[in-house]
């Protein structure tokens, strides 16, 4: 008697376990698709017109566009320039450019150049991780308006390694110590 009750509790055991993992969980969600429009999920991906370089590094150019509404973030070399909502008065295509990932000057266009004047500033980050006796006390920017000229709203950030400055219009943009003096310091 004891090893029937036993046989049987085995078989309902593996009964319950076999019909368990074959029966769809209540709460998981629906991966079937249907024929009525809007119901299930959709998924939509974007493929990027410059896609970021096969060997890790970020790109020497990177061209996007937006929307006077749209937020966007553009990395070539150290330099990321971060477009927040709203900033843009129209449509723009913004182009950044360095001759190479360790450039320590970068190319920015806006076109068109109407759109080169924005609501609220856009920031411009430079990674100066990698470069040899940064001086951050005296670290800042220059922006290129007829001749280089030092910009106006930029600071030095030591614990982050960077310098970030914030621009209602863009130009030409390069890393420099605002005394540009001494042989120890980093001069572009």
């Amino acid at each position: 008697m004891k090893r029937s009750a036993l046989l049987s509790a085995v078989l309902t055991a593996a009964l319950a376990v076999f019909l368990t993992g074959c029966s769809r969980n209540p709460v998981a969600p629906s991966t079937g698709t249907t024929m009525q429009p809007g119901a299930g999920t959709a998924v939509v991906g974007a493929v990027p017109d410059d896609p970021p370089s096969s060997d890790g590094g970020t790109p020497i150019t990177r061209t996007v566009a937006l929307t006077a509404t749209d937020e966007g973030a553009i990395t070539v070399g150290r330099f990321t320039l971060w477009v927040r909502k709203n900033s843009l008065k129209m449509p723009a295509t913004i182009t950044l450019k360095v001759t190479d990932e360790e450039a320590t000057e970068c190319q920015i266009d806006v076109q068109p150049a109407a759109a080169n004047n924005f609501q609220s500033p856009v920031i411009l980050y430079a990674n100066t991780s990698d470069i040899a006796n940064f001086d951050y006390s005296t670290g800042t920017m220059m922006v290129l308006n007829g001749s280089w000229q030092f910009a106006s709203d930029c600071s030095a950030h030591p614990n982050q390694e960077n310098v970030v400055g914030h621009f209602t219009t863009l130009s030409n943009v390069k890393l420099a110590n605002a005394n540009g003096k001494g042989k120890d310091k980093f001069t572009p």
